[in-house]
């Protein structure tokens, strides 16, 4: 296995991911606009020798803050300044693409597709959720099952009800980016938990798990981890 071309790859799909983040976030004027702003005038006129790629830095940076999960690169990919290893002029066609302010559901689709996460997923299956129950979504599908329950009730409280157990960093940064989609600020209810040692180790019951059947976790097994809960593989 090539490690640098591997890194560089994944460099280029989480900073096109979180790219259509920032553009759709300002389209929907939930965030200040710098890269819709009309010729990016402000970049303009204060970037002297930096590159665009050196403006996604900062507003990721700035992001961060409020939403560590997908935004802080390092912690997300590891390394230092992962968003330097992209092109510039891969940067600059990212950007200069349409912003993203179509229906919510496509998003995510579209963000799962890019982070090469299966988007075929019996979401008609799943029950009507509660706001006192708790819900586990098994590693596989990065929140998007967590996604479509709160389209079909937005109200849900996302920390209270859901915990998003994810197996890899494109897991994990789509859950995070259906955090930030949902205007979910601070660490989001999701985790590196391959193997679902965390989960197990709550002391609060879950009413529900769900995931899709990757042949991981047997429905037996699931069972007997979490025997208060009703188990569901789509």
């Amino acid at each position: 296995m090539d490690l640098q071309a591997d890194t560089a790859r994944h460099a280029l799909v989480y900073t096109e991911a979180v790219i259509r983040a920032l553009l759709r976030e300002e389209a929907r004027d939930r965030r200040p606009k710098r890269l819709l702003e009309a010729g990016r005038a402000t970049w303009t006129q204060f970037r002297g020798r930096l590159t665009d790629a050196a403006l996604v830095e900062i507003l990721l940076e700035d992001a961060a803050v409020a939403q560590p999960v997908p935004f802080d690169a390092s912690r997300m990919l590891g390394g230092d300044r992962p968003v330097q290893r992209v092109p510039v002029d891969r940067v600059r066609g990212w950007l200069d693409a349409s912003a993203l302010d179509g229906p919510s559901p496509d998003y995510i689709a579209a963000q799962a597709k890019l982070l090469g996460l299966p988007t075929r997923l019996g979401r008609s299956d799943l029950p009507v959720i509660k706001a006192h129950q708790r819900v586990l979504e098994l590693p596989g599908t990065g929140g998007q099952l967590t996604h479509h329950l709160l389209e079909v009730d937005p109200d849900l409280p996302i920390r209270e009800v859901f915990t998003i157990a994810c197996g890899s960093w494109q897991e994990l940064a789509l859950a995070g980016l259906v955090c930030v989609e949902k205007g979910l600020l601070g660490e989001p209810p999701a985790s590196l938990d391959p193997m679902l040692e965390a989960a197990r180790a709550q002391t609060r019951a879950f009413d529900f798990v769900f995931g899709a059947d990757t042949g991981i976790f047997s429905q037996g097994q699931l069972a007997s981890w979490f025997p208060h809960a009703r188990v569901m593989l789509v």
